[in-house]
């Protein structure tokens, strides 16, 4: 059996290059799945470009000096020599930027699996889970675009929540999932929410709803100067320093979380006001599940994303693509920065046939 693999240059994100994939013989304990599609989101340009400090190359680690990027999706299980895993098993969660992916199974339930693979020993816990999938079709696309971003979103939310709330929070890249969950998550809390983003998107933030004010980055001295909280995912030392100048000792905290300029000059001068804080999302989660119990955080969330979705459906446009070149094609948009906010890119590795999906 062949399929297909993409690897990326770990010194050059944009450069993409599909390779034959062989997927080895079972071992006991070990489940091959067929991985069906999968989100493609900025995300993932994030993963790719802090792949070696937040260690996300190892969890399926590439070629010499390439990587395999993560990705939110499905799949379907092909062969299992594991316990409570059946050829035909359908699962959402983590997977290669590939046709196939070989899992070990492990804490098996109703609900899904943990991977035991031993090179993802260490790795935080919520990329290790695989939930079983017995969702409609049409719930599928915003959970593999979604649900790993919201649920940063939701813990962003809960984080400002604790403690002092301040009267404004700032968001860079304000076009971004991310962003937009985090607006929708703290609406009510009595926050202003403050969107930045570049004048190409202006105009899809405003028509969104949800933001109280939209300004461009170099509007950012326009903002009412009152205690506020910024949130970085943009990760721009320069708007960052715009951001701290002007608001000084007024800010609250400064929050770092995602990198979507990953190619920006990152010298960083002195900044006015608090020292940013990096937030990671897989770290929090463990605490606040410790705090509230699994159940408690659960419903919390679930709340708070059926309302998210009921949002997104005004303003996304799901645009599928099959086929290394789509997949490949489209990875180039994400990194050069060119992809549509309102577009939700789903891919897969399969070509589409006459005959049914086959490697391409």
């Amino acid at each position: 059996m062949t399929g297909t693999v993409v690897q990326i240059d770990r010194n050059d994100l944009r450069r993409a290059t599909p390779e034959p994939l062989y997927p080895p013989p079972l071992a006991p304990g070990q489940a091959r799945f067929r991985v069906d599609s999968f989100a493609l989101t900025a995300n993932n340009v994030t993963y790719a470009a802090h792949g070696d400090d937040l260690h996300y190359w190892r969890f399926y680690p590439g070629a010499e000096g390439f990587g395999i990027v993560p990705v939110w999706g499905f799949g379907t299980v092909e062969e299992s020599r594991a316990e409570g895993v059946a050829p035909g098993d359908r699962f959402y969660g983590y997977w290669p930027m590939a046709t196939h992916a070989v899992l070990s199974p492990v804490k098996v339930s109703l609900r899904g699996f943990s991977d035991g693979a031993a090179h993802r020993d260490g790795l935080a816990p919520i990329y290790n889970n695989y939930q079983r999938w017995t969702g409609s079709p049409a719930d599928e696309a915003p959970q593999a675009l979604f649900r790993p971003l919201y649920t940063t979103s939701f813990l962003l939310a809960d984080r400002l929540s604790r403690g002092v709330r301040p009267e404004a929070v700032l968001m860079s890249s304000a076009s971004s999932k991310t962003a937009l969950g985090l607006a929708k998550a703290i609406e009510g809390d009595g926050m202003r929410r403050i969107g930045l983003t570049s004048p190409r998107n202006r105009a899809f933030v405003e028509a969104t709803g949800a933001f109280d004010q939209v300004l461009t980055y170099d509007e950012i001295d326009e903002a009412e100067a009152v205690s506020a909280a910024y949130v970085d995912f943009c990760g721009d030392p320069q708007i960052n320093g715009a951001v701290h100048a002007h608001f000084g000792d007024r800010l609250a905290m400064s929050i770092i979380v995602g990198d979507t300029r990953w190619d920006s000059d990152k010298t960083r001068a002195p900044l006015a006001g608090p020292a940013p804080e990096f937030f990671f999302a897989p770290t929090y989660l463990v605490e606040r599940l410790a705090e509230l119990g699994p159940a408690e955080f659960d419903r919390r969330l679930q709340l708070s994303w059926d309302a998210f979705v009921k949002f997104s459906r005004g303003w996304l446009h799901v645009v599928d693509g099959h086929g290394p070149d789509a997949t490949i094609g489209q990875w180039a948009r994400l990194v050069d920065g060119s992809v549509d906010p309102a577009e939700g890119l789903m891919l897969s590795l399969w070509a589409e046939s006459a005959d049914g999906d086959a490697p391409a």
